[in-house]
């Protein structure tokens, strides 16, 4: 699995939404973490079409903080979220963006630990690591 790159213009890719997915979402120095994490992800059966890797001004439209790009009902969550964590993260994961990092998104599929997706995270050198499932965000590295 080659990391895909231009998956932050995938027409549905929603960060943070009202009702989204299990993901989990890490920030990484640079491309070769990002392709040894690539390696890691594939090993445990997830492909192309449950990774997102942003990058770059893309990646900061796709996260879109105030939902301006995704509409009056994004900007309504995106209010919401003003009173969460998970505002927060998605502030700080666009300023890591800024800073030439790399984000990914892991969309969990069905019977998949995010655990265990947690420890290929951290094995490859994830850092602000941080699991948001329904009605919870738990922050599993620093």
């Amino acid at each position: 699995m080659q990391p895909n790159r231009s998956s932050t213009r995938r027409a549905n890719a929603v960060h943070f939404g009202f009702l989204s997915r299990p993901k989990l979402y890490g920030v990484f120095e640079d491309l070769e973490s990002v392709l040894l994490l690539s390696e890691r992800l594939l090993a445990l059966g997830l492909g192309d079409e449950q990774v997102q890797v942003l990058e770059g001004e893309e990646g900061v439209r796709s996260l879109d903080v105030d939902g301006r790009h995704h509409g009056l009902v994004a900007r309504l969550v995106r209010a919401l979220q003003g009173m969460t964590d998970e505002r927060m993260h998605v502030e700080a994961y666009v300023r890591h963006l800024l800073r030439g990092r790399y984000v990914v998104a892991v969309t969990f599929p069905r019977g998949i630990d995010h655990r265990v997706v947690c420890e290929a995270f951290k094995a490859a050198g994830g850092t602000c690591v941080n699991y948001y499932g329904a009605l919870v965000v738990e922050n599993l590295s620093a």
